[in-house]
Formats: C-alpha cells, sequence, structure tokens
C-alpha cells in the first residue's frame, strides 16, 4: 500500500502517520493507493476546524472518496479512517456473499 499525505506540519504528519498504521493495519492488502489531505479550515464564525479528505484506490472494486470536518485532527482523521475501513468491510461482506450464492 502507497500512502501519500498531505499536511501543513510535520508534528500533525506524525500523528496522522500513527493513526493510519493503527486504523489499516488489518486492510493493507486491500488498499493499493491511498491519498490523504488534512487542512485547517475556518467556518463562518471563525472557528477553527480541521478537514481530512482520503481517497483510496482498492485493488479490487471502485475507489473510495471520504472527507470530514471535526474541530480537532485526531477526531478528523479517525472518522474518515473508520469510514474507510467499513466500506471496506461492506464490499468485502458482498463480494463473499456473491462467491456463496
Amino acid at each position: 500500500m502507497h500512502v501519500h499525505l498531505e499536511t501543513a506540519d510535520d508534528v500533525g504528519r506524525e500523528r496522522v502517520m500513527q493513526l493510519l498504521q493503527y486504523s489499516l493495519n488489518g486492510h493493507r492488502e486491500d488498499i493499493d493507493n491511498m491519498h490523504l489531505s488534512v487542512a485547517t479550515i475556518q467556518d463562518p464564525l471563525g472557528t477553527k476546524l480541521h478537514r481530512c479528505r482520503l481517497r483510496a484506490l482498492l485493488r479490487h472494486g471502485p475507489p473510495i472518496e471520504v472527507e470530514d470536518v471535526q474541530s480537532h485532527l485526531d477526531l478528523a482523521v479517525n472518522r474518515a479512517l473508520e469510514r474507510c475501513v467499513r466500506t471496506i468491510q461492506r464490499r468485502r461482506g458482498a463480494s463473499m456473499q456473491r462467491h456463496f450464492a
């Protein structure tokens, strides 16, 4: 699995890499390439938010695209990664049902 990570600071980069390693450990064989970008944005009221955009190219099936915006960096990344993993699991389950039907 090849990972391309875009982030503004090195501290955030290290933290995101740790989260990636933990969350995707059991799904490395399903993902060919992943592009993850993290950016700090502001809402209309001036509140600092973190946007995580994820695009995973899978070995089998269409790519997964997820975007999440949260007030904390870890939360935004975790939620995007969890949604990606759930989608992989759903697709894997659907393909298993087709094989046994």
